[in-house]
């Protein structure tokens, strides 16, 4: 009778911790098993697992928690700047101002919201991946402070303050992750080796930005830099991160790699090289040859990322985020390739590489990383309802932008109401998902 008891007590203890995550129901499970497995002539107490062989973590992470995995705060600060960034179209769309926030906008989104995302990542992976001590507050204190800084001058119109604020975090991010390379213990993935054209994109993009104070930009160095700026630097940022990351984000696995550092190298070069080519394509953009251009650059990438994904081991789930992967993965050819064949529509069918590729990814990734770090793993083991319906959302804000280029009586409305979606799918998923970045990582 006691044994039926104890049963149904234990069986209702699981069911009260798997419904509402509750800490009372571990500790009650966890008294009903030490009193089952101790030997009947020994204390219950001292079958209690000792303070040493436990490890505690607090309910909040510690300030020396958010300097080494710095995208806690990085994530926080980006998040606010893309909500900024789109926030600007409404604002001017029902009248409030009449500065016409087109330059505003793209800063926002590329260097504030995408950079912010970037930063954040590498700030946090790259010492993990090299086996180097991560960041210190000295390093990402002054970084968190100064993308904080740009992103208010790109929303007030100090536009060269901002960019000039952005070179700086490159180079301080540069110097942090020069350290830990030249005092690793192994090698990074080569896939993130994409990352330095990426980077090699923005600043020569910030270059030409600084150049055109000076003098003005011809139409093609002006195409140019929008190119390298806006589209190259986030599309081999996400590559670079994409290659490592998504085979084990899609449940795909991972190719296995020899160890060899010699086969190392040539991996890299390999990676390096479709990087730097992807680049050399926006330079057929701004010469009026997008079609050859968006083609070869779309051939690349798909190439880039077979390559890396196995993908004939997909299997299709509505489980955590893996549909906001493969949504964001379409978007990135269907992107590239419809504005380079449709040119007279390059800025509005550009938003399908920019929203339904580089958000959806990054907001997956975002996703993971954030759950991942803070033990709610399992809750992308399982359809989420809410991520889902801010996915929605912010495809609906897609489509009604690009909507509106085509009905031109309907374009400022469409304008508005894509915003407002894109916005609304945003908070929804920092409602969701922010909230997890106080939380310390018990693997930690």
């Amino acid at each position: 009778m006691l044994r039926g008891i104890w049963l149904v007590a234990h069986f209702a203890t699981i069911v009260l911790h798997r419904t509402s995550e509750d800490w009372l129901a571990e500790t009650i499970a966890g008294s009903f098993d030490s009193m089952v497995e101790a030997p009947t002539k020994r204390c219950p107490r001292h079958a209690r697992p000792k303070p040493a062989d436990t490890k505690s973590v607090g309910r909040f992470v510690s300030l020396e928690g958010l300097w080494a995995e710095p995208f806690r705060l990085f994530f926080f600060v980006a998040t606010l700047a893309g909500f900024v960034g789109v926030a600007v179209w409404p604002v001017v769309l029902w009248g409030w101002t009449d500065n016409f926030p087109n330059v505003i906008h793209a800063r926002l989104m590329v260097m504030g919201f995408f950079g912010g995302f970037v930063f954040g990542f590498l700030g946090t992976s790259i010492p993990r991946l090299l086996e180097s001590r991560p960041l210190r507050m000295w390093e990402t204190l002054p970084m968190v402070l100064l993308h904080a800084g740009l992103t208010t001058c790109y929303a007030f119109g100090a536009i060269h303050w901002g960019d000039g604020l952005m070179i700086i975090n490159v180079l301080l991010l540069g110097c942090s992750l020069s350290v830990r390379v030249y005092n690793r213990k192994s090698s990074p993935p080569s896939a993130f080796m994409m990352i330095l054209p990426g980077f090699g994109c923005l600043v020569i993009g910030l270059a030409l930005a600084f150049q055109g104070r000076s003098e003005p930009l011809t139409a093609e160095a002006e195409l140019l830099f929008r190119l390298l700026t806006y589209h190259g630097f986030v599309l081999l940022s996400v590559l670079g991160a994409g290659g490592f990351l998504l085979p084990r984000f899609l449940g795909t696995g991972v190719r296995q790699p020899s160890k060899s550092s010699r086969w190392w190298l040539a991996r890299a070069a390999v990676v390096v090289s479709v990087g730097v080519a992807i680049a050399l394509t926006y330079g057929f953009d701004a010469k009026e040859r997008s079609q050859l251009g968006g083609t070869i650059r779309a051939i690349l990438m798909l190439a880039y990322l077979g390559w890396q994904i196995p993908l004939e081991r997909l299997r299709f789930s509505s489980a955590g985020i893996q549909w906001l992967l493969l949504c964001g993965l379409l978007c990135l050819p269907l992107g590239i390739l419809t504005a380079a064949w449709m040119p007279t529509l390059r800025v509005s069918l550009g938003h399908v590489e920019l929203v339904g590729g580089f958000s959806m990814i990054t907001l997956g990734v975002a996703t993971r990383v954030v759950f991942g770090h803070s033990g709610k793993r399992e809750r992308l083991e399982r359809f989420h309802l809410w991520l889902t319906i801010a996915g929605i959302l912010i495809v609906l804000g897609l489509l009604s932008r690009i909507a509106g280029d085509f009905w031109p009586r309907l374009m400022l409305s469409h304008y508005v109401y894509g915003a407002l979606c894109w916005m609304a799918g945003l908070m929804i998923w920092a409602v969701c998902v922010l909230p997890q970045l106080l939380r310390p990582d018990p693997e930690g």
